[in-house]
């Protein structure tokens, strides 16, 4: 029997399946969009806390709206020009932030299940 070969099917590269993406999967992503908190980018949850912090502390205080816009633009540019703490963050490319090329709308690609090559859920990928 070929190498590759199970039960002889030939498991076929995902690469080509619309829910391929640097070998993971986000076949179940898309049935249940953001049903696992685990696979989020560590950095934008992060982000995210210090957001509701800030709403917080801005209830406290008692301050304008017209004031927010300006302080939040402040801090949440000493907090994204601050060190990525994150072990897997790679630069890359991305119009996003943080500008890392793992991350996928708000998921951490390396937190998605590995693909395991042409499964029943096999969608071919528009070329686009």
């Amino acid at each position: 029997m070929a190498e590759g070969v199970k039960g002889g099917l030939i498991r076929l590269p995902g690469h080509g399946c619309t829910h391929h993406r640097l070998g993971r999967c986000l076949y179940e992503e898309a049935l249940n969009p953001g049903y696992h908190q685990q696979w989020r980018c560590a950095v934008l949850t992060r982000w995210e806390g210090v957001y509701d912090d800030f709403l917080a502390r801005v209830e406290q205080f008692g301050l304008e709206e017209g004031d927010l816009a300006d302080l939040w633009r402040r801090r949440f540019e000493r907090l994204a020009g601050e060190y990525v703490d994150c072990p897997d963050y790679d630069p890359g490319p991305v119009e996003s932030m943080p500008e890392c090329s793992l991350l996928h709308d708000e998921l951490c690609l390396l937190r998605l299940p590995k693909c395991g090559g042409k499964c029943q859920h096999y969608a071919l990928r528009d070329n686009d």
